[in-house]
């Protein structure tokens, strides 16, 4: 069980209020109330709708104009905007920071290229968040440069109260990260769409073919934890059976290839848009 002692009397402001904010902030809640932690949330949202909703889970909400009064008093700055507008967010909260620990889930963005934007800070900590974290099954990449053990903990509890968290050494791999988890819900959405479609065309009900795909991924998922796919995959073929008819078609059809070209161009992807949006004025 993770330790999250260390977010004992912090206090965590969010700018941006989306989908995965949202996400994160619903772990960081579930962790305050199971481990009895005195953490503040606070939110800066420009949407008066979601800024309710937020004070209604106790957080403190506020619109961007007045973002300041909720990241001069922080622990930990959460760039939770899309990198698009990060150099008109950057440049409104740069005034306000000093010693606060800033981490970024803006896709693409260096930690380079967010100092610049910050006028020079470089207290930051970059993060690849994916989508089931609203469920509390996240898996996150972390990367940091030059920033002290607290703080790396500090924000690994973060993202560990909404799933699982891997650190890498060199800050181009997070471009890896994106393609085996940030991106990769949709690869298995993508799966489950197809085979319940087939199941569906073989005369099973929709909700039928989705309860049992969905359920097939779910266990495949637990076994993997803890063995390798690889040898689950020979255990569950038979020589000469159905699922070895089924392999031998994806075998064929070089969908192994398919995967691997898919994540490469998710890496590439995440590349160009790092360096488009690190050059935008």
């Amino acid at each position: 069980m993770t330790d999250f002692s260390m977010l004992n009397g912090k206090t965590i402001s969010f700018i941006g209020g989306g989908n995965m904010a949202h996400a994160i902030i619903d772990g960081l809640l579930q962790a305050k109330n199971q481990h009895n932690l005195a953490l503040t949330l606070c939110v800066s949202d420009s949407d008066d709708d979601k800024q309710a909703k937020f004070r209604d889970k106790g957080l403190i909400a506020t619109n961007p104009d007045n973002a300041h009064q909720i990241i001069e008093g922080a622990d930990v700055v959460v760039l939770a905007v899309k990198p698009q507008i990060m150099h008109q967010v950057a440049g409104s909260i740069a005034p306000y920071l000093q010693q606060q620990t800033v981490l970024s889930i803006a896709a693409g963005l260096s930690i380079q290229a967010l100092s610049h934007m910050l006028g020079g800070y470089d207290k930051i900590v970059r993060c690849m968040p994916n989508l089931p974290a609203s469920k509390g099954f996240g898996a996150s990449g972390l990367y940091a440069f030059d920033v002290s053990d607290e703080v790396r903990l500090m924000t690994q509890n973060i993202m560990q109260a909404s799933g699982k968290v891997s650190w890498v050494e060199d800050e181009s791999l997070l471009h890896a990260v994106t393609a085996v988890a940030g991106s990769a819900p949709a690869y298995f959405f993508y799966v489950l769409e197809n085979m319940i479609a087939k199941a569906v065309e073989m005369g099973l009900s929709p909700e039928d073919a989705q309860t049992l795909a969905v359920q097939s991924m779910r266990g495949a998922a637990a076994l993997a934890e803890e063995n390798n796919p690889a040898v689950l995959r020979e255990q569950v073929t038979s020589k000469g059976g159905t699922t070895a008819a089924a392999l031998d078609s994806l075998y064929h059809d070089n969908v192994g290839d398919a995967f691997a070209r898919a994540m490469q161009a998710c890496s590439d992807r995440s590349f160009e848009l790092g360096q488009t949006f690190s050059q935008a004025d």
